[in-house]
């Protein structure tokens, strides 16, 4: 039976809302280090108390990352989430709020209560030998990519055959599968300025030459394959009355099998280097520079079809319908699932309006999935 609390006005609130409340209602924005730090000072007793061992791990710019585990052990179960959320510190949603079965607040899904359901889920498990089995790890810098924890989240998890990762499940209630992996390129194509009425002759359009480009990466799409190349911005030129001298676009692709991935960069890279616009007065093209920003490896389904099939089982002893499917986005679990690890995402209670001033928690989900990945945790344990 849960815990219960009594609030200020009175009220009674069960003890994973209150922590829940405490949390949500620090701002911790992936900036905002001293957030940060003031929400891990709220979560590493709760963690002790479980006799954990919890060590905080400096990494570059201020970032953190904790991993916890009985000293020791051999963890077989790696249980993670992330305390950042897309919220800076001038953001006006800031604060907590139950309105009737639902709970508003910056983060509340994304992914603070998945942090709370990690501690409720490990304090089944404490004061018993099964504690070992667990490491918790939580980062600080997901929602801008991991770029500071990654490489210590796959060394933490390298011997650890099962990753449990308390991302939101989706509006329905299901997890995630498969993850698409990302890839951002940067395309830009140099010209020659020259005067649009004096002199364009001179000029080598850039613009053009992009547009060019722009219309054959969008041809690149293999949607069925979960496939995707998307030009989201275009920038070039400076004045109406100036042949355009410089131009260049941002690339988003999404991909699920890395092989897709290796034939869809081949061809840009041969788009890239292929001029459409040639100055015959001049005897010369633009050239054109292609530049990776970022580089997220997929989550294919066969890292999840293990631990997919123990949640169905579990699903049936709780009495749980257990549906899942892939995404376009990503998570920390694409640099787990990248080490050979089984994985599983979206295993947090569930609500809507994730990233928006609206985001909540339908909170009878909090209950549901803590008895769903327990269940789970008892299949992998073979219990």
């Amino acid at each position: 039976m849960a815990t219960c609390v009594a609030t200020a006005n009175g009220e009674t609130m069960s003890d994973w809302q209150s922590l829940l409340e405490r949390i949500v209602n620090i701002n911790s924005g992936t900036q905002n280090l001293a957030g940060l730090d003031t929400v891990r000072e709220a979560l590493v007793p709760e963690f002790e108390k479980l006799g954990l061992e919890v060590t905080a791990h400096e990494l570059d710019d201020g970032h953190k990352l904790l991993s916890m585990t009985v000293p020791g052990a051999a963890p077989e179960i790696l249980l993670m989430g992330h305390i950042d959320t897309v919220f800076p510190k001038e953001s006006p949603f800031q604060r907590f709020e139950v309105r009737g079965d639902r709970i508003y607040g910056p983060g509340v899904i994304d992914m603070k209560a998945g942090i709370v359901m990690i501690r409720d889920l490990v304090s089944r498990f404490s004061g018993t030998d099964q504690l070992g089995k667990f490491m918790v790890v939580i980062n600080d810098d997901e929602e801008i990519g991991s770029p500071y924890s990654k490489e210590l989240v796959k060394e933490l998890a390298a011997d650890i055959d099962s990753g449990l990762v308390f991302e939101p499940g989706l509006p329905d209630g299901a997890v995630v599968t498969s993850h698409s992996g990302v890839h951002w390129l940067n395309l830009a194509v140099e010209g020659r300025a020259a005067h649009a009425g004096l002199e364009p002759q001179l000029g080598i359009n850039a613009c053009v030459e992009l547009s060019d480009k722009v219309v054959r990466l969008s041809k690149l799409s293999d949607y069925e394959r979960k496939l995707s190349v998307n030009v989201g911005t275009v920038d070039g030129g400076t004045k109406r009355n100036v042949v355009c001298e410089f131009a260049e676009a941002g690339i988003d692709i999404r991909f699920v099998e890395k092989d897709d991935l290796d034939k869809t960069l081949e061809a840009i890279r041969a788009i890239t280097v292929e001029m459409a616009v040639y100055n015959d007065t001049l005897g010369a093209a633009p050239t054109a520079k292609l530049e990776t920003l970022v580089a997220t490896p997929s989550m294919p389904g066969a890292r999840t079809e293990r631990l997919y099939a123990l949640l169905q089982a579990a699903g049936k002893t709780v009495r749980q319908e257990v549906r899942g499917r892939h995404v376009g986005y990503t998570s920390d679990a694409n640099f787990l699932a990248e080490t050979g690890m089984d994985v599983l995402v979206g295993l947090g209670p569930y609500g809507g309006g994730m990233h928006t001033d609206e985001e909540f928690l339908l909170a009878p989900t909090y209950d549901e999935r803590l008895a769903l990945t327990e269940a789970l945790v008892n299949e992998i344990l073979g219990r």
